[in-house]
């Protein structure tokens, strides 16, 4: 004998939170008027008010989960007093659709809490659909809250911009590890026991954490008495991951983009391949946040041409008469040097894995010139006749050798991953160093190691933002490709040195090049010219 399944209801039950960057009372009153949902929340296509009456109202709604159509009706019931919202559904498609809205304070601005209780209404076929439904209306409420938070963060800078916010200011320092090493020591920072697992799980892992603080800088003071605040962001990445899923990468950026937003911050800088992702895809990041962003590649123009400068002073080499050799001169960095340098010296050589951009970028060179521009896909070649290296090129692994150089060569290495690998040293005729790094006024401690030789240095592209928030000029100053002009180095040279940042000492890693040793270096170099 056959007897009929029982229906027994799928309660879909829902709980979620978000902190979003407002007080309470803000975020109140923007929950409760959904009849601006629409204009942006893209899964809602409708709601309307119907009726109000004191703290009730039922409105109308119709939205789509991932194509699925939802229609319904609800009566709402606002409490202010318990912070508080309750709805449930009076009807439509759904047999019940009743929950809470809850606001808590929090340190960054309220917490907004919400349990929803969902059911089908279908014999069968809900019982068989539930758990699948159950993730697309998780999806659906997450995409609220990221709706709600985009619209506070989105009036936060319009009115910011309009002079009518005085609440966002500081800076956020945006970086990532170098390479899985470097990871892998941060982890065992963080826990000394740990056990690294294999380069791939591990690398896989890493994709799916989110952006995340870092570290805060409570207080920083300029040399002209100014202070500052700011962020270091971990955006969760790996410069490998790059050639794997670019786009992945950049929503990382986005995010950690987001996270700076979060804590009403001023200015970002995007440093490392933060930097080289996010201008790859031109506008859409300036169209996905709303943050001032900066790649700080100005100011490490800047240094690097102060490196190299001082560093010809002191091996007794007259910039006017060398040959310069930029490995990466048609990236932003190497072509902003090339522009400077064009007009300053005998020879100019730029290296490009792009021929049709180097050749491009030759020809400009050359309506500026004063000094002979070449360029070439062979950096070995390139660097071999050069008497200054200027290291550039944005790549994931070294791709210069030491035996390539000529005696007395200066090689400013400003890559991030470096271009000339670290242990090596091999040499005692070169002066090598890190370029782009700028001596501070005050120590910063990230603490924990980010290729940095001290904790009165910092990179060009992180001081950038920190000079950009004393001034309090809130802009996108390096960001685009082709923005690096002489007079905007200029410009950032003088609000350094106005704040008392100045070129750093020469390192190379974590070692610092004494005097002595410099000397060392021109004497052993003269010793093997007069051989």
């Amino acid at each position: 004998m056959q007897t009929k399944s029982q229906t027994v209801p799928y309660l879909i039950s829902i709980k979620l939170s978000k902190v979003l960057p407002d007080q309470k009372s803000r975020v109140f009153k923007l929950i409760t008027e959904v009849e601006h949902f629409t204009h942006y929340m893209p899964n809602v296509k409708r709601c309307v008010v119907l009726e109000k009456t004191g703290n009730y109202t039922i409105t109308q709604w119709n939205i789509e989960l991932d194509q699925i159509p939802i229609t319904w009706k609800e009566k709402v019931r606002v409490d202010p007093a318990g912070s508080s919202i309750y709805f449930n559904a009076i009807d439509g498609d759904l047999a019940k659709f009743d929950g809470t809205w809850t606001l808590k304070d929090h340190p960054q601005g309220t917490e907004l809490c919400i349990e929803a209780e969902v059911d089908i209404g279908i014999p069968v076929v809900g019982q068989l659909v539930a758990p699948v439904l159950e993730e697309k209306i998780k999806k659906n409420f997450i995409m609220m809250l990221e709706g709600l938070n985009n619209k506070l963060v989105s009036d936060h800078y319009r009115s910011f911009l309009k002079g009518t916010n005085n609440k966002i200011g500081g800076f956020a320092l945006i970086g990532h590890p170098y390479n899985l090493n470097n990871l892998i020591r941060y982890l065992k920072f963080c826990e000394p026991t740990f056990k690294p697992p294999s380069q791939e799980f591990l690398n896989k892992i890493y994709e799916l954490v989110p952006s995340f603080v870092m570290c805060g800088i409570e207080k920083f003071r300029s040399a002209a008495g100014v202070d500052s605040r700011g962020l270091f962001i971990q955006s969760t990445f790996v410069p490998d991951m790059v050639s794997v899923d670019e786009k992945m990468v950049f929503q990382k950026v986005v995010e950690a983009c987001r996270m700076a937003e979060s804590h009403q911050i001023g200015i970002a800088t995007l440093g490392g391949f933060t930097s080289i992702v996010g201008e790859r895809f031109g506008d859409e990041l300036a169209k996905m946040t709303h943050i001032p962003l900066t790649t700080g590649n100005t100011y490490t123009v800047s240094l690097a041409l102060d490196g190299v400068r001082k560093a010809c002073e002191l091996m007794g080499i007259e910039l006017t008469r060398a040959t310069v050799c930029i490995i990466g001169g048609t990236g932003d960095i190497g072509s902003g040097c090339a522009r400077i340098l064009a007009k300053e010296v005998k020879g100019l050589v730029l290296t490009g894995r792009d021929a049709a951009r180097l050749e491009a970028a030759v020809d400009s060179l050359k309506r500026i010139r004063r000094s002979e521009v070449s360029g070439t896909t062979d950096n070995a070649a390139a660097v071999r006749t050069a008497d200054i290296v200027i290291a550039a090129a944005s790549v994931t692994n070294s791709i210069l050798k030491e035996e390539w150089f000529k005696s007395g060569t200066i090689i400013c290495d400003l890559a991030y991953p470096k271009n000339l690998c670290y242990t090596v040293k091999n040499r005692n005729d070169l002066l090598i160093f890190s370029g782009g790094l700028a001596e501070i006024p005050q120590e910063i401690d990230f603490e924990f190691e980010i290729g940095l030789p001290s904790t009165h240095t910092l990179y060009g592209c992180f001081a950038e933002a920190i000079l950009l928030d004393l001034e309090r000029r809130y802009e996108n100053f390096s960001y685009g490709r082709g923005k690096i002009t002489p007079e905007k180095v200029s410009e950032i040279k003088k609000i350094a040195e106005r704040h008392g940042f100045r070129v750093a000492p020469f390192y190379w890693g974590n070692r610092l090049l004494s005097a002595e040793e410099i000397t060392g270096i021109k004497h052993s170099c003269q010793r093997k010219t007069a051989a």
